[in-house]
């Protein structure tokens, strides 16, 4: 058994290099998965942004003491039923009953007495009870056999049937009822009289003088007594034959009543209770109260009762249509199908990580306004200014570009709305302070910017509250608008602060590259720049210069000059490991006079291997990998190209291309290939010695031409148009850099020495 020797430092970087070239080429694979981040953007966005199942609330009687606090998690609109049940019974109650008049009542019965007495003055011979069933089959009326015979005795005068027939007249115009202690129940407002017959109901206040039908037999006797003309003996036989005569002629109509009622009642309308998201209905420890048992019993219903699958579905359709957009829109600006498969993933991965946040933070809110007492503080609504909104925008701008970071605020102010209610006031906020946010984080140069874009962003923020309020029309009370403009300040500068911690997390887990990282990067006192600048000073020295072409073409083409211009600084740095077999390096011997072509082009193109290996162990960002690797293409070694060949010999074949081709792969960047472009014209510059501006156009056009026929800017984005001004760039920049100068007085440079 062996014991394993310790890795020595070198071996170790050089398979840590190798490790997280791994995990740049998986990185990479993974997030060109485009099915995959299609999946994570739709589903994982639905989870995290569909609104919460409604807080289970616990019924709650009046009078127990509750065990939790009970707060409202989402503006709610609740129906008190016990109070519109009070106001249907007001309405019902206020309703008058309706009791119709019969004004043809009192004729009837008089045609009938009219009729009993001409029947017994006509015959009125027989015992009593045949004249009474006599008399009652010709008027209608039963009759009794005493009350025949009084009749009898009375010989049916005239004078006393006028005395019944006025009697009954007189107590139907005052009105008979068969319960007045029911009419009397509305004697306080009085009662609705319909009078049949008669168009429109009238108003009847005096419910006191209507007669009782019960008390008619009494009412008729007295009134008998006061006539002459019957005798005492007469009149209870009499009163009894009218009273059994007269029907009540004012009788309810509780069909009517019902209906009039219950049209009151379905013209209510229904009572509810606005409860905003924040509120607390009751704190742990508290008795409960009838009003809150009631509304707490309604939300507990109301909770059971939620629907969770439409809404959730709802969202996963609106995901999927923004997912789509977003497909399109960057299969549109970038043209590259694996680099915007790359770019959705990005898209995504941060879409659902800022998705997580501002859940995370909406969840802290809601927790601070339960606890809080204090008036406007236990109100949810006041923190949501201070969610940070801003803060996903700000990555978007950062780590895309300003129309990528609008495009990412419009998209998540929708979700947030959806996330936290709907509320549409709520969603042009987060608008506002996401746009605001993407054009400030633009042009960054250092990572203490970010301070102050945070400072600009809480200044838009507060001014959007004060803002949508008035918009609104129903400013709230100074308290509450001065607390919720300041939670939007206090949210701008929160959101800063995490997009400065997130900026290097998101750059490492997308590959992207940030302004601030590439100015941190430009740093010469970095190691690996310094050692660029001691080991191979001619190399640093052509960085430098192709750098400046660089940065002059890609502005002119609008492309990103900062990031062409860092590249530029790496793009040769794997010559630091042997600087000598370079030409600009060189201070004496040539070492490829002692080298065939073929092993002087391997070692000069090795130097793109070197390279890459570098930059993976000092955890380069991806676009500056990209450029050495790629800043020679597939480009022809020329020099020892054309030297193998004037060694070729017939005995071993004919010299390959393929074997004095750099490894590639070719530019697919506009920024890649301006880096090119510009290293082999800054190459060539060198060689010109008398640098008139002809001879620079010139040279300039035939470096472009020949890398155009070698197809090495194929699959690049760059168009003849952007070549063309590449040119124009690249002649400026030149012209000036071998500009003329004066003679210096007294010196004479140029003159050559003697031996």
């Amino acid at each position: 058994m062996t014991d394993k020797k310790p890795l020595s430092g070198k071996k170790l970087a050089a398979r840590l290099a190798v490790r997280r070239g791994e995990w740049v080429h998986l990185r990479r694979r993974v997030l060109g998965r485009l099915w995959l981040w299609l999946l994570v953007f739709v589903v994982a966005g639905t989870v995290t942004v569909s609104p919460r199942r409604v807080a289970r609330v616990p019924a709650l009687e009046s009078g127990e003491i509750a065990p939790v606090d009970v707060v409202v998690d989402r503006d709610t609109v609740l129906p008190d039923a016990e109070s519109t049940e009070q106001r249907r019974q007001r309405a019902v109650s206020e309703v008058l009953p309706v009791w119709v008049l019969d004004p043809g009542a009192a004729a009837a019965v008089t045609a009938r007495l009219a009729a009993l007495f001409a029947a017994g003055a006509a015959d009125a011979s027989g015992g009593a009870q045949e004249l009474a069933q006599r008399l009652s089959e010709a008027s209608g009326l039963v009759v009794k056999a005493e009350e025949a015979r009084v009749l009898r005795q009375a010989r049916f005068s005239e004078e006393l049937a006028a005395v019944l027939s006025e009697i009954v007249q007189r107590l139907y115009r005052q009105g008979v009822v068969a319960d007045r202690g029911e009419l009397l129940q509305s004697s306080d407002r009085g009662i609705i009289v319909r009078t049949v017959g008669v168009e429109g109901d009238s108003r009847e206040l005096d419910l006191y003088r209507y007669v009782d039908s019960h008390s008619l037999p009494e009412v008729i006797e007295q009134r008998l007594a006061a006539e002459p003309v019957v005798a005492r003996a007469w009149r209870g036989p009499l009163a009894a034959l009218l009273a059994r005569s007269m029907h009540p002629n004012l009788v309810m109509d509780r069909g009517e009543t019902l209906g009039r009622r219950l049209r009151a009642a379905s013209e209510v309308e229904e009572v509810v209770v606005n409860l905003p998201r924040g509120r607390v209905l009751v704190r742990r420890g508290d008795e409960v109260t009838p009003q809150a048992a009631r509304l707490i019993n309604a939300l507990a219903a109301r909770a059971a009762s939620t629907p969770v699958l439409l809404p959730r579905l709802g969202v996963l359709l609106l995901l999927a249509l923004m997912s789509v957009a977003w497909i399109v829109y960057l299969r549109r600006l970038v043209p590259s199908p694996e680099d915007y498969r790359v770019r959705f993933g990005s898209v995504a991965l941060l879409t659902v990580g800022i998705a997580v946040l501002l859940r995370g933070f909406a969840f802290l809110a809601g927790g601070v306004a339960a606890s809080v007492i204090r008036e406007p503080f236990g109100q949810v609504d006041v923190y949501l200014p201070a969610l940070p909104h801003a803060v996903g925008p700000m990555l978007a701008g950062l780590m895309f570009g300003l129309p990528d970071a609008v495009l990412f605020a419009a998209m998540q102010a929708v979700l947030v709305a959806l996330m936290l209610g709907g509320d549409a006031g709520l969603m042009v906020f987060a608008l506002i302070s996401g746009v605001a946010a993407a054009f400030a984080s633009q042009r960054m140069k250092e990572r203490n910017v970010l301070a102050r874009v945070g400072v600009a962003v809480a200044g838009v923020n507060a001014f959007a509250v004060v803002a949508l309020a008035l918009a609104r029309g129903n400013v709230d009370e100074p308290a509450v608008l001065a607390a919720k403009a300041a939670a939007g300040a206090v949210g701008g500068l929160v959101a800063a602060a995490l997009a400065s911690f997130l900026v290097p997390a998101f750059e490492s887990l997308t590959g992207t590259i940030t302004d601030i990282r590439l100015l941190e990067l430009s740093n010469p006192n970095l190691p690996l720049l310094k050692k660029l600048a001691t080991t191979a000073p001619g190399t640093f020295q052509h960085s430098l210069a192709v750098a400046n072409l660089a940065e002059a073409a890609a502005e002119a083409i609008g492309a990103n000059p900062l990031l062409a211009r860092v590249c530029c600084y790496y793009h040769d740095i794997g010559k630091v490991v042997k600087p000598e077999y370079f030409v600009e390096n060189q201070r004496g011997e040539n070492p490829h006079d002692h080298l065939t072509p073929w092993m002087s082009a391997l070692v000069v193109s090795n130097h793109v291997k070197a390279g890459l290996e570098l930059a993976l162990e000092h955890r380069l960002p991806e676009p500056i990998r990209e450029a050495i690797t790629t800043h020679h293409g597939t480009k022809l070694i020329k020099y020892f190209y054309t030297r193998a060949k004037e060694l070729e010999d017939s005995d071993h074949g004919e010299v390959q291309e393929t074997e004095f081709r750099y490894p590639g792969p070719k530019p697919r960047s506009k920024e890649m290939g301006v880096i090119m472009l510009a290293d082999a014209v800054e190459a060539a510059a060198r060689t010109l010695q008398e640098p008139t501006p002809g001879r620079i156009q010139g040279m300039i056009d035939m470096i472009i031409k020949n890398i155009l026929e070698d197809g090495q800017l194929d699959e690049c984005e760059l168009t003849l148009k952007d070549i063309e001004k590449v040119s124009a760039a690249f002649f400026w920049v030149l012209t000036n850099s071998f500009h003329a100068r004066v003679d210096y007085p007294g010196f004479e440079f140029n003159r050559r020495r003697r031996g």
